[in-house]
C-alpha cells in the first residue's frame, strides 16, 4: 500500500513541473512586456502586417 502512494505521487511531478513551466513563460512575457520601453512598444505597434512588396499576387491574371 506505501508503495502505491509513492507511485501516485510521483506521477503528480510531471503535472507541477507543467505548471512551473507555464507560469515561468508567462511571467517572462509579462515582465518584458511591463519594462518595455514606450519607443520600442510605439515601433512594434506600427509594424505593418503584411509587407506590400511580397504580397501574393491575385490570381485574376
Amino acid at each position: 500500500m506505501f508503495r502505491r502512494l509513492l507511485i501516485e505521487d510521483w506521477t503528480a511531478i510531471f503535472t507541477i513541473i507543467a505548471f512551473i513551466t507555464a507560469l515561468s513563460v508567462y511571467a517572462t512575457i509579462f515582465y518584458r512586456t511591463v519594462r518595455m520601453r514606450r519607443s520600442r512598444a510605439d515601433e512594434l505597434a506600427h509594424l505593418p502586417f503584411e509587407d506590400e512588396t511580397t504580397a501574393t499576387p491575385s490570381s485574376h491574371e
